[in-house]
């Protein structure tokens, strides 16, 4: 209640000094001109996807590389995340491109870091409203591997200032590979609907939003493959398999597991697994106080019924004897050995921010109060078994058992998480030749969580026995309490009118979520800051134009959990402590030579580096500091050109990443390879237009990510011509899609 006084109180002051500030005047200077690159990509990500297509999934949008590995990208939505944070509530189960949108545009690091208090280049998008006018649009798409998807929608007037918008997108996707036990690996259903009313003729309105989706992802069961690792960084196919198109998970759909909530044995089918539901509402305000001045409202809450199934592969086994899980008969060959999650559990989001922005004549501010609060109750059970090392292989006995280890590895927490405060950024126009962006965040973080402190063995369930068979296993609770706060300062200096200085510093502070109390132990480090800077000279021309930046990122106080596989298969759970550096040089060049072609080509040099890595298992200290980041790459390019001409227009975007280690021994590495996209669309006239996208057409087969079981490899060489199985690039796929707007 204290909080919710102090918030109202903040609001009437802020409203009322900005509200008695002068009206701007419009002035137009050289700094005007600066960091024209970032925004021509603003403006292209409004125009299409190219910006965000993601090598690894069609479902999410594209991590920005920055020098620090990517868990996801922060994605919001009118002014709110999408969700709370993206652990467990996956930003793919509320957000898609699925026409409910009217714009979307990349955020900086700015103002992820004082907007949201998150790390990386954001997603920021807007829902469309609906109109006087009553309108229609809709969408067919079906892609060379059997994805179909639609998108139907609508938006017209209910009385004189009062409009509606509905849309529904359903999207069927098979993936890459054949499943046996279900049709689509991605079954999603969208559908979004508003409400808005302009109670002044200033332009003044509220709207209410309401979005219901179903989504069955069942993607983290086939993103694995068997291949040879060569040894010098490139990978040979293994035989009669084919990467990308082969099946290499559970053949039947079928998994018993036993539940950690209360040990009772399940056998199900991933398809029931994998079933999510949201329902989320939310209300919007844009309050006009003059034409300088508005104050904006966004109030949410979210509901998911939570379900995830991932099956991934682990080391892959010499050669044995083993029997066939239905009794058919014997197999002798190399042994798959995978990790079964079964997740599930509810996820309620409420989020409120207002944010007051008022324009002068050299100021453009934004002010606003905030408060987040999540509750969580969330876990993950987890099974191993074997399988055969071929295409839809079938599963084998382990010791007479087709499952075993029952949660060795698993997972619980439950609990809250708040955060409440207040953040303030400012584009200042000092001078024609100087320009200053300024912001801070102030949070009062607060977390309260349930969770298991017993150690995992075969067997763990909640309210079992355990390991030493002396006690009960049970709950214990802990609190984290404190202050997060974020600072950014983007200075830009014109020495001329088109050549300058262009710079940025980010320093944050962020405390662990729940997820980092899913194991036995709490975090080891339970605040982690974060540096990001920059430091580089533009220059604007009117055919091109270019930034080139030195910089320089470092996080500390990291800390998870990762999987390690001992010589005789044995997998656990275990904590490790992190810290990364990373220094760089960034260069973004925009070429504009003829009317309707641009070319833009980015260039980065990094090294990013394990300034602290360390962890303990089966009886021993490992330590990584000094290594490569894995899945990091040094060398990082990405080429797209476009050309526009009248109604025809087509892209390419072709991003290359140098060698990355796949383990933190850096003892595997796999050598560098393309991302490969590309487009085209025709405008028929003003009702049709048709869009070709093209992913992945150079069809490379790389692999991506770590290599299962490979933690404590420190020799590469004994490594070299083994069999492994890991992650890959999605295979070539072509999407044609028809967009009718009435």
């Amino acid at each position: 209640m204290k909080r919710n006084i102090i918030s109202a109180m903040m609001i009437a002051v802020a409203s009322s000094v900005f509200a008695s500030t002068q009206p701007a005047v419009k002035t137009t200077s050289a700094s005007d001109t600066i960091s024209r690159i970032s925004v021509q990509a603003d403006a292209a990500t409004k125009k299409d996807e190219a910006a965000l297509l993601n090598a690894s999934s069609a479902s999410e949008p594209r991590a920005v590389p920055i020098g620090l590995p990517a868990a996801y990208t922060v994605v919001r939505q009118d002014g709110l995340p999408v969700t709370y944070f993206w652990d467990p509530n996956a930003t793919n189960l509320h957000w898609r491109q699925d026409g409910s949108l009217a714009a979307t545009r990349t955020m900086p690091m700015s103002q992820t870091a004082v907007f949201e208090g998150e790390v990386g280049v954001g997603v920021d998008s807007y829902t469309k409203l609906g109109q006087k006018k009553f309108k229609g649009h809709a969408k067919y798409a079906i892609n060379t591997l059997g994805k179909h998807d639609f998108i139907l929608g609508a938006s017209g007037g209910l009385g004189e200032n009062t409009t509606f918008s509905l849309n529904a997108f359903n999207n069927m996707d098979p993936g890459n590979v054949m499943l046996q036990f279900t049709h689509f690996a991605d079954r999603a259903q969208f559908y979004t609907g508003t409400l808005t009313h302009q109670y002044k003729p200033n332009g003044s309105k509220f709207s209410v939003f309401y979005r219901y989706t179903d989504v069955q992802m069942l993607s983290n069961t086939i993103k694995q493959a068997p291949f040879y690792w060569v040894g010098d960084g490139s990978i040979k196919a293994y035989e009669g398999f084919t990467i990308g198109k082969d099946n290499y998970g559970n053949n039947d759909g079928m998994i018993t597991y036993m539940d950690v909530r209360t040990g009772e044995m399940v056998t199900d089918n991933y398809n029931n697994m994998g079933h999510n539901h949201t329902h989320e509402a939310k209300f919007m305000l844009d309050h006009k106080f003059d034409p300088t001045s508005t104050l904006y409202i966004r109030a949410k809450a979210s509901f998911t019924d939570r379900a995830n199934v991932g099956d991934n592969t682990q080391n892959i086994l010499k050669s044995q004897t083993r029997e066939y899980f239905d009794g058919s008969g014997e197999y002798t060959g190399p042994v798959q050995r995978r990790l079964v999650q079964v997740a599930d559990g509810r996820i309620n989001d409420y989020m409120f921010v207002t944010r007051l922005n008022k324009k002068t004549r050299s100021h453009d501010w934004n002010f606003a109060v905030f408060n987040y609060l999540e509750h969580t109750d969330f876990s993950t059970s987890s099974v191993q078994y074997d399988h055969e090392v071929k295409a839809n292989p079938l599963r084998l006995r382990f010791n007479g058992n087709q499952f075993f280890n029952f949660n060795s590895n698993a997972q619980i927490a439950k609990g809250h998480e708040n955060k409440a405060g207040f953040f303030v950024f400012d584009t200042w126009k000092i001078h024609p030749f100087v320009k200053l962006s300024y912001g801070g965040r102030l949070e009062y973080f607060d977390l309260g969580v349930d969770y298991s402190t017993d150690q995992r063995f075969a067997g763990f369930h909640i309210g079992g026995p355990t390991k030493d068979g002396k006690g009960t296993v049970g709950f214990t609770h802990d609190n984290l309490r404190g202050l997060n706060y974020a600072v950014s300062i983007l200075p830009t200096i014109n020495f001329t009118k088109d050549f300058g200085f262009d710079g940025e510093f980010n320093y944050l502070t962020m405390f662990r979520h729940i997820q980092g109390f899913y194991g036995a132990n709490a975090p080891l480090s339970k605040e982690r800051p974060h540096t990001l800077a920059r430091a580089g000279l533009f220059y604007n021309h009117e055919f091109f134009n270019v930034v080139s930046s030195f910089t320089y990122s470092f996080r500390k106080g990291d800390s998870g959990r990762i999987s390690v596989t001992n010589d005789e298969g044995l997998s656990v759970n275990v904590p490790y402590h992190q810290s990364i550096r990373t220094m760089g040089w960034k260069t973004d060049f925009m070429l504009n030579p003829i009317k309707g072609f641009s070319l833009n080509v980015i260039f980065t040099l990094q090294n990013p580096k394990l300034a602290m890595y360390k962890f303990e298992a089966f009886g021993k200290t490992y330590d990584f500091a000094g290594m490569q980041m894995t899945e990091l790459s040094k060398i990082l390019l990405e080429i797209t050109p476009r050309y526009k001409y009248k109604n025809f227009n087509i892209w390419v975007s072709a991003r290359y990443n140098s060698k990355k280690y796949a383990n933190v021994g850096n003892s595997i590495m796999f050598n560098g390879q393309w991302e490969t996209f590309a487009g085209a669309g025709y405008k028929f006239n003003k009702y049709i237009t048709a869009n070709l996208n093209i992913v992945n057409f150079l069809n490379q087969k790389g692999p991506g990510g770590n290599v299962p079981g490979s933690a404590l490899v420190t020799d590469g060489s004994q490594f070299a011509g083994s069999l492994i199985a890991g992650t890959y690039i999605r295979p070539f796929q072509a999407e044609l899609s028809i967009n009718v707007n009435f």
